[in-house]
This record gives C-alpha cells, structure tokens and sequence, in this order.
C-alpha cells in the first residue's frame, strides 16, 4: 500500500471538478475532490459489482486486503498495489462479506461467500465449511404430476397440459417443470424425463442478497451473524456459526437489496428492496406493515445513520426513517450507476453516501449536502469504502473497463464544509438589518409592564360580561323562540311557522318534525290569537304520531278581520300527550303576522 504522506504534496483535488447542477440559468461554483490518488491500474481486468467488493483482515496482522469475487467464479486478492492471490469459485458469485463467528482469540473474520444455493465460508483464504439453503416445499399437484410420468401413469404431453393449467392458475413451478414446458422436439422431452428418472422434485432456491447484524454489541470486533434473501422471497439470519438458520422471515417478494441496522440480541432493523419497486421493513424478525411503493426500481440501498437512502431509476435518492417516513429527496443529473455507505473514523465521526453516475461523476453527499466530486473515465460497476492496508478511510472503485482505482481521504478532510447545491444559499448566513426599537415601541412596552394586573382584570371583566350576555340569549332562545322557530331538547323536537298570502286571508303552515328515536303519539296542538284581529280555521286539533327523522307540514288559514287595525302575533303551543302529567307546553313559537290589504267592496 503506498504510504499516505508520499502524495503530501500532491494536489487537493485530484481529478476533474464537475459543475452542479442547480436551477436553470444559475451555475454553481465548482467543487472540488477530497481525494488523494494512491493506486490505480486500468489493466486490473476485475469484473465485479459492489456487493462482490470486500475488505477485511484475513490474516490477523492489522493489514486489510482487498477481496473481489470476480464474474469469473475466481476470488481476487489485493495486498497494497499487487495481486497477492487467486482462488477458484465453484458458482458464480453474488455478495461477499467478513463476519466473526466467535470470541476466540485472535479474532479472525471468515469471509463468507454466497453463490448460488451455498455459502462457502473461508478462513484463511482456505476453504472451512458449506451451508446450503434448506429446500423449500414442492407444490403437491406438481409433485404428483411427475411421480405420473415417471412411472408411465400419463404420457408426457399431458403432463405437460396439466403444468400448464397449473401455471395459469398462479402456481409457481419449478425449474424442471418450466425446462419441460419450454421444450419443443418430443424425443427430447422424452430424453428429459429419463434424465430426471428416479429422482424426486425438489425445490431450490438461490440467493440474492446478504449482509450481516452484529450479535450482541455494536463493536468491528463483535460476533455477528449472517442475513441472506433469497430468490423464494425470505429472508434468512444464520447463526454465528453458519451451521443452522435462527430466523426465517416470509416477504413473499424477492429481495433484490438488503439494508440492515443494530444487533440481533438487542434489537435490529432489516429494510428490503424488493424487485416489485417497494420497501419492505423488518423489525425484530416481524415483517412490519411499513410498505414504502417506490416512484421507480430500486438500484441501490444503504443504510445511513438515521435513515436508508435507496437509489431509483429514475435519477432520484430517496431518505426514509424507520417508521417509513420519507426525510429529503436528492435529484441527480444522470442514472445512478452504484451507491456505498461512507463512515469515515476520524474526530468526529460522519456518516456519507457515496454515489456514482453514468457521467463519470463519484459525488459524496453528507445527508443531502454535496461534499465532494471527482470524476472517473469509465462508467463505475462496484464502489467500496473502508479500510485498505493500514488506512482506515479508503475509497475503492472499479469501473467497466477492468480498471481499478483506490484514493485515500486525507486526516485533514472536511466533509461538512463546502456543501452546495442541496443546502442552503449563502445569504441565509447574512444578519436581517433589523431596525433599532422606536420610541412608541418602547413607551408601548413600558406600559404593559407597569399597567399588567388591571389590563387583565379589564380583560377578565369583558370576558364575563361576553358569557353572560351568550347564555341570556341562548335561554331566550330555548323558551321564547326565536321569530317564527322553536326547538326543545327535552323530547327532540322542531317548529318552525310561515305565513303565505297577501291578506286578509292568510295560510298558516306548521313544520313539525321529530329529531328523537322514539316515535310520539296523541300530541295536542293549540293556536292562540287576539280574537278581535284574527279568526283562526281551528285553534286546536291532535297530531296522531310523529315519526323520527320525518318533518310534518299542517296548514291553518286565518283572516284578518280588521286590516286597519293593525297587526298582532300568532302563537302556536304544542302541549304534552294526555296522559302526562306536566301542564307546561313541550314547544311553543310565536310569528309576527303581516299587514294585510283590505277586501274589494
């Protein structure tokens, strides 16, 4: 590994500056990268992508190795600037990772390969174990379909006939159903069936993603265990030792990305991209019901310090919190190509997202600041960060084109100043030129203080006066009436009267309803007037029954006897069923009878 203070005096901002983007006509300032180039090999012919890029202490003696799993089933080892070793894969490989399966000392990590159905576990560089996925359970129709056409019960074309029913009615078959499905010449679904002759149908699943979840503590030393999806839509936590499963989560949606957070004895969050664009949560080994539906298909998820950033299609970076929320939104220029969680063990620790784009940029955001840039000449495959040689903060890149890069992040860096783009304008720093407090400001204040015990009795005393005069007229209401409408809480009912003519015949119209739940039977009904002004059609009559919720109308004509008297009031009482033994009126309303034009002799 090339010692860091030979590149003291290599320049701060190695690699071209890219311009952010930001609103349309207004260009950002450059900014620069806070990088220093350690090694780079563009004929390094790696072909790998970020879950297959990995370092760790493989030997005890506190210097890191790079291990790539190559696309060419070979396990690469770096040692400082040279390939130290290359080692055969059985499988082509999806995700490695390093764990400590116990507290033993020293304290060597195995390196735990998933490929296929297996995980092939190193220590040493040295094969140690194998854990397989157990099988998952073989439909029984199916099942049953092929034990037939082995024993010769059916030929193979209904065989084939009944797979296909069973895939139209939404069973997922197997491998070996769907290769029997997809082969056309009959001689060779006959050699098919022979080959599979005497065995039974199993079936088996891949994996697609793992991680791992520190056991008891938060410590790089610590025991942890392994996290595996797999293709059949769960998620699998292995105990430290890698020999059996201690959790087996049901998703039902193959998890494409895995993001996992605190310790499995304590307490532990898994967030799951899965390949149907949603974000699935997993607390504690409950799948929760927390389902984020993503505006487009996840390509890359890391787990931040309060939140997982997931990357989309759609050039955007989303932040969420654990309970699902989403926190800030980064909008990119270009697709996102690959993301990395950046924890940079210094004085104060922080906690980045490194990014990189389909225009060459590898941009850093602390939270949703822009830190940092740098350009690379090739579209990036893998990203890596941690700890290379005997340097903690250590950036690993490898691009399409083979090419291998390391830069080192100086002691000196600063990835919370220079932020632009995604945070706040410098004018926000800028004091307002608040004006100085005016003389009637000031007097104002003045009085408030020395006059605050009588302007709150005054306020106290309004106040008062203000409730009394509601609940007056708020009684006033409830006995008297309100102009020509009435209503009592007592039994729940309303009377509202109108007056329709021109005089000196008029018609009285009574609206009755019942706002209760029982019906009221037998109510009497009498109308009062001055008798030397109004002759009234009839002054009493009995309401037979008031269903609830049904407004009733009763017309009443009245004449005026002599218009140019003038007018009175006409009251209308609604008196309680006979057999009560209250003499008050359940309701009454008063109208103000118009003036009334005289008849045509």
């Amino acid at each position: 590994m090339v010692d860091p203070g030979d590149y003291a005096a290599a320049e701060h901002g190695h690699g071209a500056a890219s311009k952010n983007s930001g609103p349309i006509g207004q260009m950002s300032p450059p900014l620069k990268s806070v990088w220093l180039e350690a090694f780079n090999d563009p004929v390094a012919g790696i072909t790998a992508y970020t879950p297959c890029v990995h370092t760790c202490n493989l030997f005890g003696d506190g210097d890191n190795r790079l291990v790539i799993a190559d696309e060419d089933r070979k396990l690469k080892v770096w040692k400082g600037t040279q390939k130290a070793s290359e080692h055969q894969l059985l499988d082509t490989p999806v995700a490695i990772c390093s764990f400590i399966s116990d507290n033993s000392q020293p304290r060597l990590p195995a390196l735990a390969v998933a490929a296929g159905s297996h995980i092939y576990v190193y220590r040493n560089l040295r094969p140690y174990s194998k854990f397989m996925l157990p099988p998952e359970n073989v439909n029984t129709e199916e099942q049953d379909i092929w034990q037939k056409v082995m024993e010769g019960e059916i030929v193979i074309g209904d065989a084939v006939a009944q797979l296909t029913r069973l895939q139209d009615a939404g069973v997922v078959l197997q491998t070996r159903s769907l290769q029997l499905m997809n082969i056309g010449d009959p001689d060779a679904k006959m050699a098919f069936v022979e080959h599979w002759q005497g065995q039974p149908l199993v079936a088996t699943t891949v994996i697609t993603c793992m991680d791992i979840v520190k056991q008891a503590i938060d410590e790089p030393d610590a025991v942890s265990c392994l996290v595996v999806g797999t293709e059949s839509g769960r998620i699998l936590v292995i105990n430290a030792a890698g020999t059996a499963i201690v959790k087996n989560i049901w998703v039902g949606i193959t998890p494409a990305m895995i993001a996992v957070q605190g310790e499995l004895d304590v307490g532990y969050r898994i967030t799951v991209a899965g390949r149907d664009g949603k974000l699935y949560h997993i607390r504690n080994g409950e799948l929760t019901q927390t389902i984020i539906q993503l505006e487009a298909q996840p390509v890359g998820l890391v787990r931040l310090q309060k939140h997982v950033a997931v990357g989309c299609m759609n050039d955007v970076i989303h932040a969420y919190q654990p309970s699902g929320h989403k926190s800030w939104s980064i909008y990119l220029p270009c697709h996102i190509l690959a993301m990395q969680r950046m924890e940079v063990t210094s004085q104060r620790m922080t906690k980045a997202l490194v990014v990189a784009l389909s225009n060459g940029e590898v941009r850093i955001y602390n939270e949703k600041l822009l830190v940092s840039i740098h350009t690379v000449p090739n579209p990036v495959t893998a990203l890596w960060f941690g700890r290379y040689g005997r340097e903690d903060n250590t950036l690993i890149t490898i691009t399409k084109s083979g090419m291998l890069d390391i830069k080192m992040l100086p002691r000196t860096a600063n990835l919370e100043a220079g932020a632009v783009g995604g945070g706040p304008p410098p004018e926000q720093e800028i004091p307002l030129a608040v004006p100085k407090k005016t003389r009637l400001y000031v007097e104002q204040t003045q009085r408030e203080r020395e006059q605050a015990s009588d302007m709150h009795r005054t306020f106290q005393r309004d106040l008062a006066k203000l409730r009394l005069t509601t609940a007056r007229a708020y009684v006033k209401v409830l006995t008297d009436g309100q102009g020509a409408a009435a209503f009592t809480t007592s039994t729940n009912l309303s009377l509202s009267l109108s007056v329709a003519g021109l005089g000196p015949r008029f018609r009285l119209s009574l609206l009755l309803r019942n706002e209760g739940t029982k019906q009221m039977l037998d109510l009497p009904v009498v109308l009062r007037a001055d008798p030397a002004l109004y002759s009234l059609g009839k002054t009493q009559f009995v309401i037979p029954l008031l269903v609830p919720g049904l407004q009733y109308t009763f017309e009443i004509p009245v004449t005026a006897l002599d218009p140019l008297q003038g007018t009175d009031s006409v009251t209308v009482l609604l008196l309680a069923p006979g057999g009560s033994s209250s003499s008050a009126p359940l309701l009454q309303a008063t109208i103000k009878m118009p003036m009334s034009e005289p008849e045509d002799v």
